[in-house]
């Protein structure tokens, strides 16, 4: 009886095989189209700062994006937990801030407290929506083309429940087709080293309430800022086979980091 009822409550597993199966073919990534000036800049520093992380050498790796995504499949497969892999990614993105101004409490990053401190908490409307427009300005050579649209409580549906009551103008960013899950072609290196820490970089570093809601078969991602992530979410997202062409199958198949979550020993 009580198995009936896990299995019950339990969100529907995302058959890995319709990976990208509705994906948007006008919105797939064309760097010689769609780069700005200062995406070299931000692969960059990006990339010198997930070297720090692995204890590499950033120039040991292919140039580019390729490169980077080696990166990042190394980052998933050295740790030994999903909260493991997530605690690294974090410590990723908060080292591309400068530790300033001062006096910060010491185990914080200097911007992001004082942004916390400064803007999130006494105008958290602003926020949302400035940081909807610098993710806009700035990510869109790691997650593929964006679009900034306003959140409608019928978008935020969980449970039949609307998690906004009114419409929130600019604190919605839709990744219309994400080149960091497509090329990374895996369901767990989306979850583990980009929605939970990304989420958790903004809830807790910055200030700013947001949540990523994915979608596998289109490879949209929506950043809903205003909105705090439940521990619904969570179990959501890592309740997802894994993706028909995800590299990580074959003898690797059985590692943790590449399972649903209720599968794991």
């Amino acid at each position: 009886r009580r198995a009936s009822s896990i299995l019950a409550t339990s969100p529907r597993i995302f058959d890995g095989g319709l990976a990208g199966s509705k994906a948007d073919p006008d919105a797939k990534y064309d760097k010689k189209n769609m780069s700005g000036p200062l995406d070299s800049f931000f692969m960059s520093r990006f990339r010198s700062k997930l070297a720090e992380e692995l204890g590499k050498v950033n120039e040991n790796f292919e140039p580019g994006y390729e490169g980077l995504m080696a990166m990042i499949r190394l980052l998933h497969s050295s740790y030994p937990s999903h909260e493991k892999v997530s605690d690294a990614s974090r410590r990723t993105l908060t080292g591309l801030f400068p530790d300033w101004p001062p006096f910060a409490p010491k185990d914080q990053v200097g911007l992001l407290y004082w942004f916390k401190i400064l803007f999130a908490r006494p105008f958290p409307s602003f926020s949302a929506r400035l940081n909807a427009w610098v993710t806009w300005w700035a990510a869109q050579w790691l997650m593929g083309p964006c679009v900034l649209e306003d959140l409608q409580p019928e978008h935020t549906r969980v449970n039949g429940m609307a998690k906004v009551a009114q419409t929130l103008p600019g604190q919605k960013l839709l990744v219309r087709r994400c080149r960091y899950l497509e090329e990374a072609g895996c369901a767990s290196i989306c979850v583990n080293t980009c929605k939970i820490p990304t989420q958790t970089f903004f809830n807790e570093d910055m200030g700013v309430p947001m949540r990523m809601v994915p979608d596998y078969e289109t490879y949209e991602c929506a950043f809903e800022f205003g909105i705090a992530p439940s521990a619904d979410d969570e179990v959501e997202a890592r309740a997802v086979s894994c993706f028909a062409l995800c590299p990580s199958k074959g003898a690797d198949r059985k590692r943790p980091s590449c399972m649903p979550q209720e599968n794991q020993k």
